[in-house]
């Protein structure tokens, strides 16, 4: 059915199918129905209607939502939207894990099986035809791609997926529970009986059939996915919950949250924004509820400029948020300049909608002339002016520029209120003279990415909802007398803009090639590969760590033994036809951006790869390391040369009873010099209480051999590696 309001015939259309099952005869859920409900009051706001020329919304709901009609509804309604249009799929419901021994279907999968969703019809795992009341995660990508692109590759529709259920990330061998609260949205964490080929929907495509049943292309090669946005509702070492709502109905938690924030927001919210606002309600909303062990929600954005995450909710149109910079010119290579790039903030692909850029000399705004970005780089950009509007040669410049900058985070102060108004005073004026770039104050708790707490003497940092988990070392606010020191409020305000800085920098990546046909079954990425193998200190051999399901740059590693370190060996591997510099920041937990020599895990902060073309092995380079003591002389005569790094579960994380530890590398390739990343080397503030050094050394790598493939030239990419650590330690039950 169609509902909404004409505007312009220049407006997209939105087609929307909202899915919610709550009659499941294994484990009945209560909320789903109620979530549809919200999504669609939702879109019946002005301010959403306002922005499509109409809505189309098809619902199903509980027995409605068979296997078959969801397809169908796929094909019939979503298949409608146009070039430029945007598709919506909702889902609320259980999700599952299914084994494949078809090794095409699991290779992009940590745990060996394959993702999907229960439909209506699901009676339980022993049932007859199984195959008929699952949805996997490969038919979805197999509906998804036609949505998103045309015959010739190219974008067609924005699509955004919406996953209220558990396995909405991924599942890893680490979660093993059989019993489950009966709030939680997961019928069994065991995986269920796998299906023959030929009973998944993508089988009716020849060219799908015939390449699967050969089994000699890749998933990526035989069925490709579409640029999509896809938000979940909890990562895949967790359960995604249900909960009463202030009406007293039964929800989604993640659903509930989503829909608050872009109710607040007016729609009006970039999907990066959208998930920090929904990661903080989701923790004030689950706080209070007994039995919740917290859940994490996702936002993936599959698409060739990652910077896309800062576009619109649902509109995808950049997001409006102005910055400053310094415009000259450049007499070496003949252009003008903005010392503004992707690593402050300018989307990376400026051909569909260049950002414009205000420039005017430094404190006379009202002679401003307008340029465009021409091009963008890590580090900084190129301006195009008019004849008529080329500054002046030799004097300065600002640039203010029309389009998206960094999304500042959001910081809302409490706690001794005479401390907290006098640092608001300096918070303020110290932003208003920087522009306020990296973090903003805000008025309430649940609109903040971190709170400021003002208390017996000491600030302390913590994220909303969470007063006693500190993410940093407190900072003192009085002297010997008891007096307040104003230089601490100056260091709360370079604290909140590290933290800005570093939030920013670790959700920055920048792909500029599809993967090489040629490599397909030899990397996941291009230009540059990140590998990740695990040393067995028994025997001395070792086992490359797997990337996350359909995410190249995450990695999973659980220790041994608690208190027990991992030691790991790494390897980056050029792929590209030519020499790039390249820089592996590590990222720290507690906000550190380690680029420094002293500090790297490679040998230099920009070390030059050679090209793969060379046939000498110079392709993968190789980084510091230590040859572990605990080894035997047989495993040491197995690891010959190879070093490796120590990982240790920092005993913060065990302290304050996290899930686990996020490890973080940031990977820059680019063509043009790097030199300017030392600029944003910080040191770690620290974490609370005690200082937990981690050894960072590692050396690696033999040669690797591979055949010399026609390969695209590259000119930068942006990558963010993650390695999460499990605490084995962790106790759900814990406070």
């Amino acid at each position: 059915m169609a509902k909404g309001t004409k505007t312009p015939r220049s407006s997209p259309d939105l087609y929307a199918l909202l899915i919610g099952i709550n009659n499941y005869k294994n484990n009945p859920l209560a909320g789903c129905e109620n979530d549809v409900d919200q999504v669609r009051t939702y879109l019946e706001n002005p301010f959403v209607k306002t922005q499509f020329a109409q809505i189309h919304t098809q619902e199903l709901l509980n027995e409605q939502a068979t296997k078959d009609n969801i397809v169908q509804a796929f094909k019939t309604h979503l298949g409608k939207a146009k070039k430029k249009d945007t598709v919506l799929f909702y889902f609320s419901g259980h999700g599952a894990r299914e084994k494949t021994g078809y090794p095409v279907l699991r290779e992009d999968e940590a745990d060996g099986n394959i993702g999907g969703i229960l439909c209506a019809t699901f009676e339980g795992a022993d049932q007859a035809d199984l195959y008929r009341h699952i949805l996997s995660n490969k038919e979805l990508r197999y509906l998804i791609r036609p949505l998103a692109m045309d015959a010739a590759n190219e974008p067609k529709s924005h699509v955004v997926a919406i996953f209220d259920c558990c396995n909405s990330g991924s599942n890893t061998r680490s979660v093993l529970e059989d019993e489950f609260p009966e709030n939680s949205r997961q019928v069994s964490r065991k995986a269920l009986r796998g299906r023959s080929l030929d009973q998944f929907i993508f089988m009716e495509n020849p060219d799908i059939a015939a390449g699967l049943k050969k089994q000699q292309q890749t998933l990526d090669e035989i069925m490709p996915q579409g640029d999509h946005v896809m938000l979940a509702a909890c990562r895949e070492v967790e359960l995604a919950w249900e909960r009463k709502t202030e009406d007293n109905r039964q929800s989604g938690a993640f659903t509930t949250a989503l829909i608050n924030v872009l109710q607040q927001h007016k729609g009006r919210i970039s999907y990066h924004e959208l998930y920090s606002r929904v990661l903080n309600r989701m923790k004030f909303s689950l706080s209070a509820a007994k039995g919740d062990k917290g859940q994490t929600p996702q936002v993936y954005v599959r698409s060739r400029n990652l910077n896309d995450r800062y576009n619109i909710f649902l509109t995808n149109t950049p997001n409006d948020q102005p910055s400053f910079g310094s415009v000259e010119y450049s007499d070496g290579d003949q252009e003008w300049r903005i010392d503004l790039g992707a690593f402050h903030g300018i989307p990376a692909d400026q051909k569909t909608a260049p950002t414009k850029v205000k420039v005017y000399p430094v404190s006379k705004p009202k002679q401003a002339v307008t340029a465009t970005i021409k091009k963008v780089y890590p580090f900084y950009a190129t301006l195009d002016f008019s004849a008529a509007d080329k500054p002046v040669k030799g004097m300065p410049y600002r640039g203010e520029l029309e389009g998206p900058g960094i999304s500042p985070v959001s910081v809302f102060l409490k706690g001794d209120e005479p401390v907290i108004a006098e640092t608001r005073k300096i918070l303020e004026t110290r932003l208003k003279e920087s522009g306020g770039q990296l973090f903003k104050l805000v008025s309430t708790e649940q609109d903040a990415d971190y709170v400021l707490q003002a208390g017996k003497g000491v600030f302390s940092i913590t994220r909303p909802f969470d007063d006693v988990r500190p993410v940093v070392k407190r900072i003192h606010y009085t002297d010997a007398q008891g007096n307040f020191e104003v230089s601490s409020a100056g260091i709360v305000y370079a604290c909140l803009r590290q933290i800005g800085r570093w939030s920013f920098l670790k959700d920055l990546e920048h792909t500029s090639q599809v993967l090489p046909a040629s490599l397909i079954g030899k990397t996941t990425m291009y230009p540059v590969a990140f590998r990740l193998y695990r040393l067995n200190e028994t025997d001395g051999t070792e086992q490359r760590v797997p990337s996350l399901p359909n995410e190249s740059n995450r990695f999973i590693i659980e220790p041994e033994a608690a208190g027990k370190p991992v030691w790991v060996r790494l390897e980056l591997v050029n792929y590209a036809p030519q020499i790039l510099n390249c820089s592996l920041a590590t990222m720290t937990g507690d906000f550190g951006f380690i680029v420094q020599r002293k500090d790297n895990l490679m040998k230099a902060p920009v070390l030059q790869l050679a090209a793969a073309e060379d046939g000498d092995g110079g392709h993968i380079t190789t980084s510091r390391g230590l040859t572990p003591k605990s080894l035997s002389p047989e495993a040491l005569a197995q690891i010959q040369e190879k070093k490796y790094v120590p990982m240790w579960l920092n005993p913060y994380t065990r302290d304050f009873n996290l899930q686990g530890e996020s490890n973080y590398f940031k990977m820059i390739v680019s063509t043009k010099p790097l030199d300017a990343i030392e600029t944003f080397h910080t040191e770690r503030l620290g974490y609370p209480e005690k200082e937990h050094n981690r050894s960072k050394d590692p050396d690696w790598g033999d040669a690797y051999q591979m055949e010399e493939p026609e390969l695209p030239e590259v000119e930068w990419d942006v990558r963010t590696i993650e390695v999460y650590m499990l605490n084995l330690e962790y106790d759900p039950n814990q406070a």
